[in-house]
């Protein structure tokens, strides 16, 4: 079981008492110390997201759910083994992914050219070299959507960016290089190649409403069946309105 959603968090008032089954005491507190109204929005919005996510899968725990984090800083349920959960939040949205494994999401805002110098920080040899030879109005977008995939990997790995950069990379194929199952998708597919562990880890490219962003899911495999991304052909972004 893989769902994602994602809401509009800017401009909604998440401290009005009808948000208030959807957030913890805790998450309130933390928010008091967010330097900017959106920034705190955003960031109640990701709890309010995680429950109305969790009621969506009927995950049947109380709610407003309690998790734990571990030593860096992902959150996992305390009430429900065998449901993984994680969100991101970027511009003006949040996103939160649902699964039954060890799962990563990420969401990033692509309008805005990034420096060069930032560019060769994230990149790897080989990524930069496909960067470089992509054409140089698809190369901004690229850039986030390699940033959405490595944040996704680093979540679902679990250690966030205490994992060094160097120790894996983003392989993305086109075409015949992929299944018919992805090929549905009409997108290019990351693939990890990594020194990390020896487990298999799927990446995808998720394709969200508003196109000024860019979001990457990626899963802990359980089934080396698997290996072409099957498990992603009907994955589709849910967008809760409420």
């Amino acid at each position: 079981m893989i769902r994602v959603f994602t809401m509009k968090a800017v401009g909604k008032d998440f401290l009005a008492a009808s948000w208030s089954p959807y957030l913890t005491e805790e998450r309130k507190k933390l928010a008091d110390r967010k330097k900017g109204e959106r920034e705190r929005q955003l960031f109640l919005g990701a709890e309010v997201l995680l429950n109305l996510s969790l009621q969506q899968v009927d995950a049947r725990i109380p709610i407003p759910a309690k998790y734990k984090r571990n030593e860096h800083g992902k959150p996992y349920l305390e009430d429900r083994q065998g449901i993984y959960m994680n969100w991101s939040h970027s511009g003006d949205y949040v996103i939160c992914a649902v699964a039954d494994r060890e799962v990563g999401i990420d969401l990033q805002y692509a309008g805005k050219e990034p420096k060069e110098s930032l560019v060769r920080k994230l990149l790897q040899p080989d990524e930069l070299h496909f960067y470089e030879n992509e054409p140089e109005l698809e190369r901004q977008r690229l850039f986030y959507e390699y940033w959405a995939v490595k944040e996704s990997f680093l979540k679902a790995l679990g250690t966030g960016f205490a994992t060094p950069l160097d120790r894996f990379y983003v392989e993305f194929r086109k075409g015949s290089d992929v299944s018919d199952a992805v090929k549905k998708n009409a997108m290019k597919v990351p693939y990890i190649i990594q020194n990390i562990n020896h487990k298999q880890y799927l990446c995808r490219l998720l394709s969200v409403k508003d196109e000024g962003y860019t979001a990457a899911l990626c899963i802990e495999s359980l089934d080396k069946s698997l290996q072409e991304g099957e498990l992603f052909s009907t994955l589709e972004v849910e967008e809760i309105e409420e």
